[in-house]
């Protein structure tokens, strides 16, 4: 069976002896475009979070994020002791009442921090295995605003841009809490542009930033071998980038009970004989019966796909986590964030 870069959830089917031949299934019927991305609830529980920087350098005084540097607000970090050239308006008299030495009072500086949100828009993403779930695309667009909110919120400096062969027209640099319902409603508005080329348009986005930040980047990866992922990790991180992978799957793509059922049922629970495979981002067409052997065969392809990405990411030093459209955003997601180190 080829890579499940090629075919992976690209692919709508067709049922050779059904009299439905052709036709589109449950699983590319329906809208999530009119969807609320995050309510209420939600939103009060990412005003609780923040991201935290890992590599990534953060620079003026507008954010939220603590620094090793010290100055002049009104937090305090520590003591030292006064220098020639310290400002004297800083001594702690009472600390020199105690123990008969001059020491300067030192403050806490914050800082932000720039938040890159790359977003998979190729057409790959606008699936989904089930009709009463999300498609991929809704649910990463839910991710990225929920981040963007988080960093909003923490006075981060945010950008969002779309990618599929290349670049889309991006949201921001913004930076504030008012540009939170922008955000939202920026992302609520995308739509699909088309195929996919991960590596050359996120290499594209960071080769033209003069400063590397934290990289967030939500895709499916069903975008050709996984070498060009290790290549674009490689050149981030030798750069300075600090890169979250966030991988968003279908269970009917990966979980191997799901994708059996998927391979072998339609949405009626009929067995199929025989499948049509189509691309969407291509059109290309793969017939194939799903038999023992076929399953069998995309299991294995899909586990070993799987730990190839993980893997990657491990070596380059980018965090990974795999997130499935049918887990709630506030729950299992938001603790799989923080487990693995991208909020806190």
């Amino acid at each position: 069976m080829s890579a499940p870069g090629s075919w992976l959830g690209t692919a709508r089917w067709r049922n050779w002896r059904s009299s439905r031949a052709g036709a589109a299934t449950a699983a590319d019927a329906g809208s999530d475009d009119d969807l609320i991305l995050l309510d209420e609830v939600t939103l009060a529980r990412l005003r609780r979070l923040s991201l935290l920087t890992g590599r990534a350098r953060t620079e003026g005084l507008a954010g939220e994020h603590r620094s090793r540097r010290r100055g002049t607000s009104p937090e305090f970090a520590d003591f030292k002791r006064y220098s020639q050239g310290d400002d004297f308006r800083r001594i702690d008299w009472n600390t020199y009442a105690r123990l008969d030495g001059l020491f300067v009072r030192l403050s806490e500086v914050t800082t932000e921090l720039s938040v890159h949100i790359l977003l998979d828009s190729s057409a790959s993403m606008d699936w989904k295995g089930q009709a009463q779930q999300l498609t991929k695309f809704t649910a990463a667009r839910r991710l990225a605003g929920a981040l963007a909110y988080v960093a909003l919120w923490g006075f981060d400096r945010v950008t969002i841009v779309p990618f599929s062969t290349s670049l889309g027209f991006p949201f921001g640099p913004v930076q504030g809490r008012t540009q939170v319902v922008p955000a939202l409603r920026y992302l609520q508005q995308l739509r699909p542009l088309g195929g996919t080329m991960l590596a050359p348009a996120v290499a594209a986005y960071a080769y033209g930033k003069k400063r590397p930040g934290l990289l967030l980047l939500i895709s499916d990866f069903l975008a050709g071998e996984t070498d060009a992922l290790r290549r674009v990790l490689h050149d981030l991180r030798a750069r300075g980038w600090q890169t979250a992978v966030l991988h968003v799957v279908d269970d009917a793509e990966v979980a191997p009970e799901a994708a059996t059922a998927w391979l072998r049922h339609d949405d009626e629970g009929i067995s199929r004989q025989s499948l049509e495979l189509v691309d969407r981002e291509s059109g290309a067409i793969l017939r194939l019966a799903p038999d023992d052997d076929v399953v069998t065969r995309y299991v294995a392809a899909v586990n070993t796909w799987l730990e190839e990405i993980e893997t990657i990411c491990s070596t380059e030093g980018a965090t990974y986590a795999r997130i499935s459209t049918a887990w709630d955003l506030d729950d299992l997601t938001l603790a799989l964030l923080h487990e693995r180190g991208v909020v806190a």
